[in-house]
């Protein structure tokens, strides 16, 4: 059963980054399949170590391993908000209704953080989605 719930936080972790990736790209008319991640001033693709939630801006020490550049703390925050949402709700509720409650908190954190993508593309002057 534990085994189970880990995996449920795991998941909750990558949907965190993905709903990172959306809220990132979409409001620019990005694609969410391609190209791969990648660092936004460099052009370096990441790799796995980069990819992994919350872990990689640890081990990188919120940088790019390659230009230096400063990655915000809103990614790490958005897939931490998801992994404890999950890991709370199945602690309080038990697996069942747990798991649901969690995917539903990771479903809301996901339409706010595309929301507010799209809200603050707009406010910059001659955005594309202004």
């Amino acid at each position: 059963m534990l085994a189970l719930q880990a995996y449920l936080v795991l998941v909750a972790l990558l949907l965190g980054s993905f709903i990172n990736l959306a809220a990132d790209r979409l409001p620019r008319g990005e694609s969410v399949v391609r190209p791969r991640s990648h660092c936004r001033s460099c052009g370096r693709i990441l790799n796995v170590v980069d990819l992994v939630p919350v872990g990689g801006y640890l081990i990188r020490g919120g940088r790019c391993a390659t230009c230096a550049m400063r990655i915000g703390p809103l990614s790490p925050a958005i897939e931490a908000l998801c992994g404890a949402a999950m890991a709370a709700a199945i602690t309080t509720l038990g697996m069942g209704r747990g798991a649901a409650v969690g995917f539903a908190v990771v479903a809301v954190v996901g339409v706010t953080a595309i929301t507010a993508g799209f809200a603050r593309l707009r406010a910059k002057p001659g955005s594309p989605a202004g």
